[in-house]
């Protein structure tokens, strides 16, 4: 095996890992678009400008690749002395992660803000984002003004705490919202809301083992292997994997809603009681009226006590004479 293959072979495949997840991240900010169309402005700020962000890191790097697999082909001393987009795809990773940890705290505090625990704990999240964040600016600033491979380990420190401090805040992010998530499904009389909040568990846990392993997987091919590229590979993909998970959790939304409307459950981001207009169908054959009303509420014991009500399906006879 080539004496290159661990400097040349990682940032390919990250790079190829980067583009797709791009791909991936693309479909994912379309359905937001498409879905909610009156979702808050702050939110769709923070989706749309995370989006920018991640197709400026693909662009740069993009560029990294290209300068050293194409432009230092044949040349040895292009592996040792980066180019300047080495520097700034850290950057981009640690702006993105930091973004979306801080949306997961504002999360929690939305859901139990009441709480001092969870008060405490969302102040804590937003410390250990902004931490892992400045850890990596830094880091990386003191990277740049040399990019050469043999700098590398002077940053342990500062690497360590960046993605150490990230995978830290995932993991306090998916405990919490496991509990917080428990804590309704035990409240729930209701089978089909308790089966909902289980996959809603499901869910978070894996979105939060999967930016924990990435970090973790990243910071320990940095520490173990300094003097090559293996920790390129996780490290180009690390910002793409969180713009996908706060996607993923968005749009997940909009799967909940359409699997509770199929079954004839009630499931809605609403807290507003909400009422469609009635629909009034004709049959001049027996002269009967069809009337129906389709409902949309939030509350199990409610919703229980409208479809008792709603479902019936009168049909009333009424004297002959031109129809209504």
């Amino acid at each position: 095996m080539s004496q290159y293959v661990l400097l040349t072979g990682p940032i390919l495949a990250g790079t190829q890992f980067n583009w797709a997840l791009l791909g991936t991240l693309t479909l994912q900010v379309y359905i937001f678009h498409v879905s909610f169309p009156k979702e808050r402005a702050w939110l769709k700020a923070l989706v749309y400008t995370i989006f920018v962000l991640d197709v400026a890191q693909t662009a740069i790097a993009s560029h990294f690749a290209y300068a050293l697999l194409v432009n230092g082909w044949g040349d040895p001393t292009a592996l040792t002395h980066l180019p300047w987009s080495s520097a700034a795809v850290p950057i981009f990773t640690g702006l993105i992660s930091a973004a979306v940890q801080i949306f997961f705290a504002w999360r929690i505090y939305a859901l139990k803000g009441e709480n001092p625990f969870a008060l405490a704990i969302s102040v804590l999240i937003v410390m250990l984002a902004l931490m892992q964040c400045f850890s990596a600016i830094i880091s990386d600033a003191l990277f740049s003004v040399t990019t050469e491979l043999s700098e590398i380990t002077k940053l342990m420190a500062g690497v360590k705490v960046w993605l150490i401090g990230s995978a830290v805040c995932d993991i306090v992010i998916t405990f919490t919202m496991i509990v917080i998530l428990s804590q309704y499904q035990q409240k729930t009389p209701w089978k089909k809301t308790d089966s909902m909040i289980t996959k809603l568990i499901y869910s978070t846990v894996e979105t939060g083992a999967i930016t924990s392993v990435v970090a973790i997987l990243d910071v320990v091919l940095f520490i173990l292997f300094p003097n090559n590229y293996l920790h390129e590979a996780p490290a180009f993909m690390l910002g793409k994997v969180y713009s996908n998970v706060l996607l993923a959790t968005l749009n997940q939304r909009a799967r909940v809603s359409a699997g509770v409307t199929a079954t004839g459950n009630f499931a809605s981001d609403d807290t507003e009681l909400q009422w469609r207009r009635q629909t009034i169908t004709h049959e001049p054959e027996a002269q009967k009226v069809h009337i129906t009303t389709v409902t949309e509420i939030n509350s199990d014991r409610l919703a229980q006590r409208l479809r008792n009500v709603h479902k019936l399906d009168s049909k009333m006879r009424r004297p002959r004479g031109p129809d209504f």
